[in-house]
């Protein structure tokens, strides 16, 4: 088959639409890069402890939940279910006997960037409940529940983590950087922290979109 006029042209068009998808794609993974850079900066400054052992052992485990929240939002999924975030968090506190963690509530599925905040802050929470609360007793529970909630034009997920059965609370006197982290890593959303005497709770209200 001859070539057509237009050949040439359409070979070209084809060449600068790649070399622009190439430098898109460039573009998102140097932001992509930056944003990971400046999260493990943070936990490396901010991360207190008493000896460099317990540091080491508490800067690992914040990365590695990273690591674990962006395989779960790269994997493919344009969006999350919030249960699969759940369980993702919590399953290195899954060896506990049956009951000691329970979820529930309706199908929620989030956008990426979203899931990766609850996913740090739901591990600072269980990492908490498991060095100081709730989750150091046998007796010891923790309950998450979740539900939808109107807020405006649109909706809220509110969400409810409580612990019981455990030892007597007192509230911090210092806040430490999981603490901070809990109130920060979502700047839109309503976050209430009590440390009542029977156990923490910890209610968040945060503006999803829920299709």
């Amino acid at each position: 088959m001859r070539p057509t006029i237009s050949d040439p042209f359409q070979r070209e068009t084809g060449i600068l639409r790649d070399d622009a998808s190439s430098e898109l794609l460039v573009m998102e993974l140097q932001h992509r890069i930056r944003n990971l850079l400046n999260i493990v900066q943070c936990f490396v400054v901010n991360t207190k402890a008493n000896t460099a052992d317990e540091y080491r052992e508490a800067l690992t485990a914040r990365i590695g939940t990273l690591s674990d929240a962006y395989d779960l939002i790269e994997s493919g999924e344009q969006r999350v279910s919030f249960a699969k975030l759940l369980e993702r968090t919590l399953k290195p506190h899954s060896t506990l006997p049956n009951g000691r963690i329970l979820l529930a509530g309706p199908e929620v599925i989030l956008d990426p960037r979203l899931a990766l905040s609850l996913h740090m802050i739901f591990h600072e929470l269980a990492t908490n409940a498991s060095k100081h609360g709730a989750l150091t007793s046998m007796s010891g529970v923790v309950e998450v529940l979740w539900d939808f909630l109107p807020q405006g034009r649109g909706q809220a997920l509110a969400v409810q983590w409580r612990e019981h059965g455990g030892p007597e609370v007192r509230k911090p006197r210092h806040k430490g950087f999981g603490m901070r982290l809990i109130s920060t890593a979502l700047s839109r959303a309503q976050i209430d922290m009590d440390f009542a005497p029977t156990g923490l709770l910890c209610r968040l209200l945060v503006e999803i979109d829920p299709s």
